[in-house]
């Protein structure tokens, strides 16, 4: 059922860059948060396969993604290229930061001083890439030193809280940059541990970290509400990605149920998920579909992408 999930939340991406919103809010802003799940509860499945069981997957898992990535940078760059689309000017230190993908997260500092040539996104969701890719370098640490995630982990959750009541930038702190979304990781982390067959035990922190984070965020989210306080950036989309995602990430773990096709949409959501824009790029190009009545394009955008 992980492949049906995945699959859903790449089609909410889809339709938020689509510019449509669920009652005012953002929804691809919340499925992009249960990736951040996902991706902790992968890694430490991965990295409990290779060092306990000894099954080297997660050099694999690298090579799954990373080529289809750069494949479709490549194309979309043809087609920009080619069709001359959105009028691109391009600048060595902005290539280079899109195959790196790990620089793209961090746009809102250099825009104004590294990249002083024009900054463009060939795939403009890649940025959330660029941060998984950090937590992918962190995570392991936290798998097997205790101490570690529990500091990180507590300290991460803090930044979240502390952006996500006004103290700091919301949307980056809550939402784009590692120190306050890295808990987030930890919790897909926790659940695997708490949901294994595989002879992994749960340590307390495991077991106690995702309800104490759960119960803080509701009443967060309740007392903010109370005080006319939810209007900052994507608060509510990112602590509905927990809430919503974290029970339901804890229940298809506990009780895998087998259904035709899961396998392949689980594979199809990373291409959606990194394609869509190309694709509405060539709708745009080619007037494949009729503009609505607002006269909404889907041009070349270089600005902030959820």
């Amino acid at each position: 059922m992980f492949g049906y999930f995945r699959f859903f939340l790449a089609s909410l991406v889809v339709i938020s860059h689509m510019g449509i919103s669920l009652t005012g809010f953002n929804p691809g802003v919340a499925a992009v948060v249960c990736f951040y799940m996902l991706a902790g509860y992968v890694v430490c499945n991965l990295f409990t396969n290779s060092f306990i069981h000894g099954k080297p997957q997660y050099i694999t898992f690298y090579y799954e993604r990373i080529p289809q990535y750069i494949f479709l940078c490549l194309l979309t760059l043809f087609f920009i290229f080619i069709f001359e689309y959105g009028s691109p000017e391009i600048g060595f230190s902005a290539m280079l930061g899109n195959f790196l993908i790990v620089p793209l997260n961090y746009y809102m500092y250099l825009d104004n001083s590294v990249l002083q040539e024009p900054k463009w996104w060939l795939l403009p969701p890649a940025w959330s890439l660029g941060l998984e890719l950090q937590a992918y370098l962190i995570l392991p640490f936290a798998v097997y030193y205790k101490r570690l995630k529990i500091f990180i982990g507590l300290l991460s959750f803090l930044v979240f809280f502390t952006a996500n009541i006004g103290f700091m930038d919301t949307d980056r702190y809550g939402y784009r940059l590692i120190p306050g979304t890295l808990f987030i990781f930890i919790l897909g982390l926790s659940t695997y541990r708490n949901t294994s067959k595989g002879g992994v035990e749960a340590d307390v922190f495991d077991k106690y970290f995702p309800p104490l984070a759960y119960i803080t965020l509701v009443l967060m989210l309740t007392v903010l509400g109370i005080y006319n306080s939810l209007h900052v950036n994507y608060t509510v989309e990112t602590c509905l990605g927990i809430l919503i995602g974290l029970p339901i990430i804890t229940y298809l773990s506990r009780r895998p149920i087998n259904l035709p096709m899961n396998r392949l949409l689980g594979d199809l959501s990373y291409g959606l998920f990194l394609s869509h824009f190309l694709a509405m790029w060539i709708i745009d190009e080619f007037d494949l579909v009729e503009k609505s009545t607002s006269g909404r394009s889907y041009g070349y955008i270089i600005a902030t992408f959820t």
